[in-house]
């Protein structure tokens, strides 16, 4: 049974050797080890990813935030656990509600477009996050919408000032395809998703 990795994370989870790595993995480790099925691991781009959920190439997709869009054609499996989105900017700006005009880069297919503010913002997509950085650093983009736990990583060397600003709490877990089985496999994974969320809360 496949499973699709959003790639261009592999700090957070990546696939090698066939199995999970990454400061996430062990959270989904814990859930896949305790579901019956041969689970092959397979990254993508996250577009590709939401694609191939939504066709059936792919049970499970991960790792993942609920939208309505994605409710569809998939299940949400319910929080396993939460991470935080920010804003990234290079210079002090006012609220950003409060700011017209402003471009924003995220990757395609993540959840931006529901923290975009100000009136008339543009939306730059790009495929990876690297990309977006990389459009605010030239000065393209104003403000990228980016996971906390990526912005060091993307920042490490940058020489001058940046700023953030929280965005959202999220909660992450994973979508199963409408596609694939009678509901069995979705109330699987969150039934496993229960009792690892049940285990790290008590840690």
């Amino acid at each position: 049974m496949r499973v699709g990795i959003a790639a261009g994370i592999e700090r957070e989870i990546t696939v090698s050797e066939g199995a999970l790595e990454g400061r996430f993995s062990g959270f989904y480790r814990c859930v896949f080890e305790r579901v019956p099925e041969d689970f092959q691991f397979v990254e993508m781009p996250l577009a590709q990813l939401l694609y191939q959920l939504r066709k059936g190439g792919v049970a499970v997709g991960l790792p993942l935030v609920q939208t309505s869009e994605r409710d569809r054609y998939a299940d949400f499996g319910g929080r396993l656990f939460q991470t935080e989105y920010v804003y990234l900017f290079l210079k002090e700006m006012p609220p950003l509600n409060q700011t017209a005009g402003l471009t924003y880069a995220f990757v395609r297919k993540f959840v931006g477009d529901q923290l975009v503010q100000g009136e008339n913002a543009k939306i730059l997509h790009v495929s990876e996050w690297r990309q977006a950085v990389y459009l605010l650093k030239l000065g393209r983009a104003d403000v990228v919408v980016i996971p906390w736990v990526l912005v060091d990583k993307f920042m490490d060397n940058y020489e001058g000032d940046y700023f953030v600003r929280r965005a959202a709490w999220v909660d992450l877990s994973l979508y199963v395809s409408h596609e694939h089985g009678n509901g069995q496999l979705t109330e699987e994974l969150r039934k496993a998703i229960r009792w690892c969320r049940y285990r790290n809360d008590l840690n």
